[in-house]
């Protein structure tokens, strides 16, 4: 009963050098609202989630916008999937960094213009599919957006649900050593 305990409590905890071997690390791992919102985070390792002990870090999400709270440094919207409700952030404030050049002052406001140009557009009841990273905020974990698409196929959503069961069970909740297999069915 001790080895259980021991052998679970390894691959809830796992190093972090073997977490960058693990290529779901790096990538958007897409995610239903349910299985988001179970992550762990990881002690003293601010970004850093746990799902059934690999390391998540970056997520896509697909959903429908059921809140919109805009305000003059970001846009924060919760996208409803079916399963659950995810918080996001979207930061517009590129104008606020320091410019170490002009030519890096040049892209701050030109990032923050397709930023507001981008948050224009969403609205309650569109669909979008969000890449961006994990954190927590009060507490609560949050997507930070890195992109955002609005997606006008409504079969979008069933196709995203479909794809994170497949990969679910296909790749996430494999133990990475034990792939020996390719992923692409």
């Amino acid at each position: 009963m001790a080895m259980e305990g021991e052998s679970s409590k390894a691959r809830g905890s796992r190093p972090c050098r073997e977490w960058e071997q693990d290529p779901l690390c790096f990538a958007h791992v897409r995610l239903l609202a349910f299985d988001l919102l179970a992550l762990r985070p990881v002690p003293h390792m601010p970004g850093y989630f746990l799902r059934r002990g690999r390391s998540v870090r970056q997520v896509e999400v697909m959903g429908i916008v059921v809140t919109v709270d805009r305000k003059e440094r970001y846009l924060r919207f919760t996208l409803d999937d079916g399963t659950g409700c995810v918080p996001c952030i979207f930061w517009t404030n590129y104008a606020s960094f320091p410019a170490t050049s002009p030519a890096k002052g040049l892209e701050l406001r030109s990032r923050q213009e397709m930023a507001i140009a981008t948050t224009a557009k969403v609205k309650l009841g569109d669909l979008l599919r969000v890449q961006g990273r994990l954190n927590t905020y009060t507490n609560q974990i949050q997507v930070t957006v890195a992109s955002l698409r609005t997606e006008k196929d409504p079969n979008a959503e069933v196709l995203h649900w479909v794809e994170c069961m497949r990969l679910a069970k296909c790749c996430y909740d494999l133990d990475p050593s034990l792939q020996k297999r390719p992923l692409v069915p």
